[in-house]
């Protein structure tokens, strides 16, 4: 009989498991998007030519979070 020191991998929580279960494609679709929230929201703090309304935005945003 042979037998294989393949282990059965043991996922965290039901968010890896989905995620290992996506297509390349799928995966790649969902790291893309993202990736283009994420650089979206730091260009949007970066806003340098209108600190007066990206000072208000902020702190509108906090206080939204805070609440």
């Amino acid at each position: 009989m042979i037998t294989s020191n393949i282990t059965k991998h043991k996922f965290r929580d039901k968010f890896e498991y989905k995620i290992s279960k996506l297509s390349d494609e799928k995966l790649n679709k969902i790291q893309r998007i993202l990736i283009k929230k994420i650089c979206k929201a730091e260009a949007d703090t970066l806003d340098f030519y209108d600190y007066k309304k990206t000072a208000k935005k902020l702190r509108e945003k906090d206080h939204n979070e805070n609440n």
